[in-house]
């Protein structure tokens, strides 16, 4: 990161020399007794970042030594941000990322009550259709019911018929034959 030129002549320091010059008094005594301390620390995690072989960057020393206030970083003032490579999310994102579970969970409970009532409605139309097989299993039967009834009915007029109608030749030949 470069420092901007209205810091006269503070363009190449490192972070711990820019923030000892930024917050000292011309007499070289810190503005604040708690500077001392954050400088300290400033200067302990380069010292450890070095030996890690890792590099901090400025906004993580920062972040690290000073802490963190919302909407900018301690020892850059108000001018820079934090940087997008931040390995933090921030709260808005935590807020996004709950919310995208909260949303996520509802979305599969849904799905499974979905699932469900397919479920439900497949075993409905299998019951229908059962149930329509026995109907027509059943009007069948009433139907070979009806025509055996209708036969039998049939032969049995044909029989009283015929029965009457030989009665009635008997009584006829028989009336003849008594006058």
């Amino acid at each position: 990161m470069t420092i901007p030129p209205e810091f006269n002549g503070c363009e190449n320091l490192e972070f711990p020399e820019f923030y000892k010059k930024t917050h000292t008094k011309k007499s070289k005594e810190w503005i604040d007794p708690i500077c001392v301390v954050k400088h300290s620390k400033m200067l302990s995690l380069r010292e450890e970042s070095f030996q890690s072989g890792v590099q901090l960057t400025l906004e993580e020393m920062s972040r690290q030594a000073l802490g963190k206030k919302k909407r900018y970083i301690l020892g850059f003032g108000v001018g820079p941000k934090r940087s997008s490579s931040s390995s933090t999310p921030s709260r808005v994102s935590q807020d996004h990322v709950g919310e995208l579970q909260k949303l996520k969970a509802e979305m599969e409970e849904m799905k499974m009550e979905r699932e469900e009532l397919r479920r439900q409605l497949e075993q409905e139309r299998r019951e229908r259709k059962e149930e329509r097989k026995e109907r027509e299993e059943e009007q069948k039967q009433i139907a070979y019911l009806t025509s055996l009834v209708t036969e039998f009915l049939k032969k049995k007029t044909q029989m009283h018929k015929s029965s009457i109608h030989h009665d009635g030749a008997m009584y006829s030949t028989g009336s003849t034959n008594t006058c």
